[in-house]
């Protein structure tokens, strides 16, 4: 294995394309979903996105508005195709990072070898993928690499799968990446942090997802100041309330100075969110909407471009 990476490496972001200086990713969606297959033996409940022409009209616009990268949060075994990634990612200019790692187990056939593997298996296989490309990539003339690790908790602790938590933790460790971690709707933070980082790995590493679901300032607050990212992407969720929740947590995070802690994204795993599938938000409210909220909200030029990619942008890079 070529771990870890050289500094001169550690500074470059690997895209579906290739490694990108960090400092070229520009506004970035820090967790979405671009590409779900439909997977047999999974829960009903599963998304699919697999209409390629209305996703790539849907890329083409995030990048007309200003978008310039996506980081695309479905892993291996539930859904993901790096082929489809990669042809996203050349005909509509955007970079997408693809990840490792594993999603939530309904997402999943029951009998799916991960959730009986010990946690070294675990390790191994997403170290491959990390150096050597996804494993639905491998015989292509060019294997797509991931750039991070997304991992999955369940509601309760008890319900999460221990040994993929310990592999992938081992695969951080061993790799120095980013990983991001599903929340249940900020469900086990804190139980999180303390598990990674008493296995080694560095709160720089670590992105808590879909924090905003639990809008508890006091909690946010001391996670963001033991230096984990928060990423918040409710915006277009109504039974969230994101006016009265996600907004003013936005603000509180930004007058204690931890903007620097904040990621922002539009988690649109559901064909309803997509413009040109279902008439929803789309991909380009990051960029438009979004953006120009937090503008006529006051918000300082360095603290937007913060939150809209430069923190995520940072931390895919080895740099906290």
């Amino acid at each position: 294995m070529a771990f870890p990476p050289s500094p001169s490496e550690a500074r470059s972001v690997i895209s579906v394309q290739g490694p990108i200086q960090y400092e070229c990713l520009g506004i970035t969606d820090a967790h979405n979903h671009i590409w779900i297959e439909s997977v047999p033996g999974s829960d009903a409940s599963a998304p699919v996105l697999n209409q390629f022409d209305l996703i790539l009209k849907e890329l083409i616009e995030y990048r007309e508005k200003g978008g310039e990268t996506l980081l695309d949060c479905q892993p291996g075994g539930c859904g993901r195709n790096g082929n489809q990634l990669l042809a996203l990612s050349i005909a509509s200019k955007v970079n997408l990072i693809a990840c490792t790692g594993f999603h939530r187990k309904k997402y999943y056939p029951q009998n799916y070898w991960l959730w009986k593997a010990g946690a070294q298996k675990i390790c191994d296989f997403l170290c491959s993928e990390l150096e050597q490309g996804l494993f639905e990539t491998l015989e292509t003339p060019s294997p797509v690499k991931p750039g991070f690790i997304k991992i999955a908790l369940e509601s309760t602790w008890a319900d999460c799968p221990h040994a993929a938590l310990e592999g992938a933790a081992f695969a951080a460790l061993k790799s120095k990446v980013l990983m991001e971690i599903h929340t249940e709707k900020g469900a086990l933070a804190e139980k999180a942090y303390i598990y990674f980082t008493d296995l080694g790995l560095s709160p720089g590493q670590l992105v808590l997802c879909h924090m905003d679901k639990r809008p508890d300032a006091s909690l946010h607050k001391e996670l963001a100041r033991l230096g984990v990212l928060l990423e918040y992407d409710t915006f277009y969720r109504p039974k969230y309330d994101p006016s009265a929740n996600l907004w003013p947590l936005i603000e509180i995070m930004v007058n204690a100075g931890l903007s620097d802690r904040v990621v922002l994204a539009t988690d649109m795993a559901e064909a309803e969110l997509y413009h040109h599938i279902r008439g929803g938000a789309g991909l380009a409210s990051l960029p438009c909407e979004i953006q120009n909220q937090l503008t006529k909200k006051g918000f300082p030029e360095t603290v937007r471009q913060q939150m809209l990619g430069g923190n995520i942008a940072r931390r895919l890079a080895g740099i906290n």
